[in-house]
């Protein structure tokens, strides 16, 4: 399915991003808006930290009853670890934004991202929410994506129309992150927004079928978020008839290859990097051994550091699969980097490692490690770990 890197009007929502001063950068958008003209179906999924910012547990409390008609998100502040004070800011936010689009304050789903253990200061809040009340517009999706954008260079943003039951639906996501992104949702927001007429169950099952293959596959620093948030909203404005079985499949794909280009623009913009490297193992006994060893390698800090000085280092790889907790039988691996084979039955080919070298100094490459134990696989996608990734991690807080 085609996927294109850029925002398009979906039926049925308007869009808004606003400076509102809660960033320390003067003038920079850090408040957005999503308005349905009307409640719509939506549901969403959330990171898995046992620390989890006000808005999430207060979004999650509130897809509970499978509608939204706003979503309002801010950067510069997470709101997490704020305690009682972090979820009053964050009810007080979603009444701000209920108050200018005349809807109760249950629809309002609240998402944040920024700094740890700070809050925003509510009189900007408020300020910014009515600007960009006043500024909601079916093309605002770009400004929308801006405004949530904190170490992040570029907007991520991905859209993609195919006929469904009869209609011609448009899918639109947008999403921000290029640190602490690990699998077990990826900092990572993400909204995906459609004109078709969908129910929140089917809504979460292809937000949850999408994930293996998507955010839950990339990781730049193996740092889990406290505010990762993926919501999806349907406004069933697309006004096509009820779909068959097979079309709801092909939506579902079309959910995936959204959130798959919006997965793999957090990895290419991620903190520093200067490579996207796809992990595949293969050759396994199970899938879960497999992704055991793919994350192992690509959270490696040794390994991303090779990725980052286009060092073929089959022994870093290679002892990253070994500390991953799968038993293997050395002398069966196979490895290849950048699709020249540098490892054979346990030995590494000396010869190749020139080539190899050059293969990674291009922008993507692959690591493919063959286990030659069974059948099973998987996939994950990492970035390098460059200079750049220590100067800004280690200058965040100030």
């Amino acid at each position: 399915m085609d996927v294109e890197e850029q925002a398009r009007p979906v039926r049925g929502f308007r869009f808004a991003g606003v400076s509102a001063g809660l960033k320390a950068v003067f003038g920079k958008e850090d408040l957005g808006l999503i308005v349905a003209e009307q409640a719509v179906a939506a549901a969403g999924v959330f990171t898995t930290n046992q620390v989890k910012a006000a808005p999430v547990m207060l979004a999650e409390e509130r897809l509970r009853a499978g509608r939204l008609r706003a979503v309002v998100a801010n950067s510069g502040s997470a709101n997490c670890f704020t305690g009682k004070a972090g979820m009053k800011l964050a009810l007080d936010s979603c009444a701000a934004v209920a108050k200018e689009i005349s809807c109760p304050p249950e629809s309002v789903a609240p998402c944040s991202t920024g700094v740890i253990g700070h809050l925003y200061d509510l009189g900007k809040y408020r300020a910014g929410v009515r600007m960009a009340a006043a500024s909601l517009s079916s093309d605002g999706l770009g400004s929308f994506a801006r405004a949530i954008m904190t170490t992040d260079t570029v907007p991520k943003l991905a859209s993609t129309t195919l006929r469904f039951a009869g209609a011609d639906v448009t899918l639109a996501g947008v999403a921000k992150g290029a640190g602490m992104i690990a699998p077990r949702m990826a900092t990572m927001l993400a909204f995906i927004v459609t004109d078709a007429n969908l129910t929140p169950a089917f809504i979460r099952r292809a937000l949850l079928g999408a994930l293996p293959e998507s955010f839950n596959a990339v990781t730049i620093d193996g740092d889990m978020s406290t505010n990762d948030s993926l919501l999806m909203l349907a406004s069933g404005a697309a006004g096509h008839r009820r779909p068959s079985a097979r079309e709801l499949t092909g939506l579902e794909h079309a959910v995936a290859a959204i959130a798959g280009s919006l997965a793999r623009q957090l990895v290419f913009d991620g903190e520093g990097a200067t490579r996207l490297v796809a992990i595949e193992v293969r050759g396994a006994r199970s899938s879960a051994d497999a992704a055991k060893i793919a994350r192992q390698i690509a959270n490696s800090p040794l390994v991303k550091t090779a990725f980052f000085g286009c060092d073929p280092n089959v022994g870093r790889i290679v002892a990253a699969a070994g500390a991953a907790g799968v038993d293997l039988e050395p002398h069966r691996l196979g490895l290849a980097i950048g699709g020249v084979k540098v490892a054979d039955r346990g030995m590494i080919l000396t010869q190749a490692l020139a080539a190899a070298a050059a293969a990674m100094g291009r922008r993507e490459f692959t690591v493919r490690l063959d286990l030659r134990l069974g059948k099973a696989g998987a996939n994950v996608v990492t970035s390098d770990l460059s200079l750049e990734y220590v100067r800004i991690n280690a200058e965040y807080m100030t």
